[in-house]
């Protein structure tokens, strides 16, 4: 949890920071370039001047390029259809080819200034060009590119560094609250789960207590009765073993429930064909059934195959048929029903038109002893696992599972399970 909001949240700022630096050094940039064209543009500018001084002679602009700040900075002078008419680097600009479409020319031309950075077709050498476009022509300056014009043209870094250190710091900053955050949530989920172990070892300890004190009970009347009639001591040896019976059936069931929900990777998967499965599930129940005549109707649709836990899908079908036994009433009908499949999942409802239950406890049935009447349940000889088991195997083939009154009367499970 804490390496994942850590980095959610670094991700969140790094993205931000990228953003910034990558709007600042494309500003900069254009600044830095910026600040180079109005040092060169203020050359050309000089030049035309002068030239327009001398009423368009060129003869003097030599002696005006020494005064230049930059000793190697190269200055041309280009008429309106591309001829060179000054250079001060070639002497002989006759020979030098037309530069209209030279790309600083071009956006001179179009914009009224251009820059470019390229190799000089005449010299060879590597330029950082800047045109002006005048109203009889162009002038242009230039400047070799060397380490000089790119350390002038390259953005500053200490913003770099700033936002280097800014980083560092946020990221030490995310660090302490996501730990301190991390602590803070595992001591709380510390003391969740120790509020839930403290309850449900108090629910197995009441539920494992009334059958033990049963058996005890029964058990201390035979062994200081040794004389009690021989029908009277088969009573008290049946209701004790009853009673071991679901006691036995109480701790299988918090074996399984805790298998479960502690190591779901260690149940075996494997193809399983459901319709045995159910019919494996009527039969054993086939007596209660009749005792209660209560109606089983199953429409399956076909062979239903999935890959699953046999022992487990047995338990879904038996705990929902044992929940209607016990507390449906009796002369009811029951529904088990495959209602849809898609191309990952098969849909099922199992219905009874019993007595149903009243909203408020709906939402309470998949929890772990819990009980509508408690009472009527102990009775039955319910664990008050057997919807939590329903609920958990379910999960475990990664399904889901809800429940609600039926429209007329009695309770209806809708659940999916995974092909």
């Amino acid at each position: 949890m804490k390496k994942k909001i850590l980095i959610y949240y670094l991700l969140l700022f790094l993205v931000f920071a990228i953003t910034i630096l990558a709007f600042q050094y494309h500003r900069e940039k254009l600044y830095k370039a910026d600040l180079l064209n109005t040092v060169l543009n203020d050359t050309n500018e000089m030049v035309f001047h002068s030239i327009a001084e001398h009423k368009g002679s060129l003869s003097h602009l030599d002696s005006l390029v020494v005064l230049l700040p930059y000793t190697d900075q190269r200055v041309t002078v280009i008429s309106l259809k591309g001829n060179v008419l000054y250079d001060n680097v070639v002497k002989n600009v006759s020979r030098m080819e037309n530069h209209f479409e030279r790309p600083e020319i071009v956006l001179a031309r179009e914009q009224g200034n251009g820059s470019d950075i390229r190799t000089s077709h005449t010299t060879g050498k590597r330029y950082y060009y800047h045109a002006t476009l005048f109203s009889t022509c162009y002038v242009r300056s230039a400047l070799p590119y060397d380490v000089t014009v790119s350390s002038l043209l390259s953005p500053d870094n200490l913003y770099f560094y700033f936002w280097l250190l800014l980083t560092f710091v946020v990221t030490a900053v995310l660090f302490y609250f996501s730990n301190r955050f991390n602590e803070q949530l595992q001591q709380s989920q510390l003391e969740h789960d120790a509020t839930i172990r403290r309850r449900l070892t108090h629910q197995v300890a009441h539920e494992l207590k009334t059958p033990l004190s049963s058996i005890i009970g029964y058990m201390e009347t035979l062994h200081e009765n040794p004389t009690l009639p021989l029908e009277r001591q088969q009573f008290f040896i049946n209701r004790s073993f009853a009673q071991a019976q679901r006691l036995n059936q109480l701790l299988q069931d918090i074996l399984l429930l805790n298998e479960l929900n502690e190591a779901p990777q260690m149940v075996d998967m494997e193809a399983v064909c459901l319709n045995p499965l159910v019919d494996q599930v009527l039969e054993d129940v086939a007596l209660r059934l009749q005792q209660k005549t209560i109606h089983v109707e199953t429409s399956l649709g076909g062979e239903i195959w999935l890959k699953g836990n046999s022992m487990l899908l047995y338990s879904i079908f038996r705990n929902l048929l044992d929940n209607v036994i016990a507390y449906a009433g009796e002369g009811v009908s029951v529904r088990i029903a495959r209602t849809e499949e898609n191309t990952s999942h098969f849909f099922f409802v199992v219905s009874d038109n019993g007595t149903g239950v009243a909203e408020e406890h709906l939402r309470h049935l998949f929890d772990r002893f819990y009980r509508v009447d408690k009472g009527r349940s102990r009775k039955t000889g319910g664990t008050g696992l057997g919807l939590s088991i329903v609920k958990n195997a379910v999960e475990l083939h990664h399904g889901v599972i809800s429940v609600h009154n039926r429209v007329g009367g009695g309770l209806e499970f809708h659940f999916s399970l995974h092909k």
